[in-house]
């Protein structure tokens, strides 16, 4: 776990695959999503779901909400991860996004029935590989930076 106080710098700790999936793939991913989102939620809620759920317009809110929060993702990873050098505030800020991942994951399983559901591959659709190729990139490179897999050995400032 990291500490509060100042560490080593992120650029030279952390390699730069993964700050390139993190701060400049996943936020223009995310705000391709959030158009998605804004602009043809029920297309997403379809793509989601195998076509089993749709809204109801006047609960169009809820995709506003969903989209609030993937644009503050895609804020804190494309200038707040660039503007602070800091692996531990780094790693402060992964864990966070760490737990967003986790319930994000959780609704991809429950989107298509359950974990029961979800872990069956074989029956998986082309939405459920694309939604999945592109989450796990990323959470996957969140996991290793808050693990410490392949970090670079951190020089103290």
């Amino acid at each position: 776990m990291p500490s509060l106080k100042p560490s080593a710098s992120a650029v030279q700790t952390i390699p730069f695959l993964y700050r390139l999936l993190i701060q400049t793939i996943e936020p223009i991913f995310t705000i391709g999503g959030s158009y998605v989102g804004l602009t043809q939620l029920n297309f997403y809620l379809h793509s989601m779901t195998r076509g089993a759920v749709t809204l109801a317009p006047n609960a169009n809110f809820i995709g506003t909400q969903l989209v609030g929060g993937w644009m503050f993702f895609a804020f804190t990873e494309a200038v707040v991860l660039r503007a602070i050098d800091d692996l531990n505030v780094w790693q402060w800020i992964i864990y966070g996004m760490l737990l967003s991942d986790v319930a994000y994951c959780h609704s991809v399983a429950q989107a298509v029935g359950g974990w029961g559901e979800f872990v069956k591959v074989q029956n998986w659709t082309v939405d459920d590989w694309t939604v999945t190729l592109m989450t796990l990139p990323f959470v996957l490179s969140r996991v290793c930076i808050a693990l410490g897999i392949g970090l670079k050995k951190a020089k103290r400032e």
